[in-house]
């Protein structure tokens, strides 16, 4: 289901039928209630082990690797390795536990697996020779850093974000235009709104019981940018 389709789900009770342009719920609120339920849900689902949908999953396809300053690098990466990070931040990830909901980092092509690790295991493991040259990922201050012997500096990652719409936004390097990047003209509304599709109706009862001070039982009847107190329903 779309986004636009949900927020209007979730507006048009309030407004008593059809939604009034003077609402002060705005789309862009409502969404973000939207997301907070969301985020609540795929939880509950990871906390109880119970599968999330690969349709909620999102993948960023084309992403760009930089070489990652020493000084940002927790250790001398192994003989013939180079750290690199990615040229964006990452949208925010959804986090369970002690972990990124992140299913898997890997070359474009699909052919090499980065294994997560942590700034702080990072340390050790340049010290192992057992570990010190196998690929791996860790992720600080927002960006994802990759261990690797010299290769592509193109990566594809799949997980679960805490806003889809920066993950569609997000830079791929292989939508590369001629004249600079593309750009999505399409409008938000119209995007997926990605969540399991026996959970839309749980998300919509949440969202309408976390904006049950909206519901003051007034009708808009004038198209005034502002709910109007003295026009009451009746």
């Amino acid at each position: 289901m779309t986004i636009g389709n949900i927020i209007d789900k979730i507006l048009t009770p309030y407004e008593k039928g059809i939604a009034s342009d003077d609402t002060r719920a705005s789309p862009r609120f409502v969404y973000s209630k939207m997301l907070d339920a969301r985020n609540v849900l795929i939880n509950q689902q990871q906390n109880k082990t119970q599968k999330v949908s690969q349709w909620v999953y999102q993948t960023l396809p084309c992403v760009e690797l930089i070489k990652a300053p020493t000084h940002e690098c927790p250790c001398l990466p192994a003989v013939g390795c180079t750290i690199y990070k990615t040229k964006y931040k990452l949208p925010e990830t959804l986090v369970n536990l002690d972990r990124h909901l992140i299913q898997s980092v890997t070359s474009i092509d699909g052919t090499r697996d980065f294994s997560e690790t942590s700034w702080e295991e990072k340390q050790y493991k340049s010290g192992n020779r057992y570990t010190a040259n196998k690929p791996d990922y860790y992720i600080r201050s927002g960006y994802l850093y990759v261990t690797q012997k010299t290769g592509s500096t193109l990566i594809s990652i799949t997980g679960l974000w805490t806003d889809p719409l920066e993950a569609y936004a997000y830079p791929s390097h292989c939508d590369e235009c001629e004249d600079g990047p593309c750009y999505d003209c399409d409008s938000v509304l119209d995007k997926e709104f990605l969540l399991d599709a026996h959970k839309i109706d749980t998300l919509v009862d949440m969202v309408n019981k976390d904006m049950a001070f909206f519901r003051q039982g007034v009708e808009d009847r004038s198209s005034n940018t502002a709910d109007s107190p003295e026009e009451q329903s009746k």
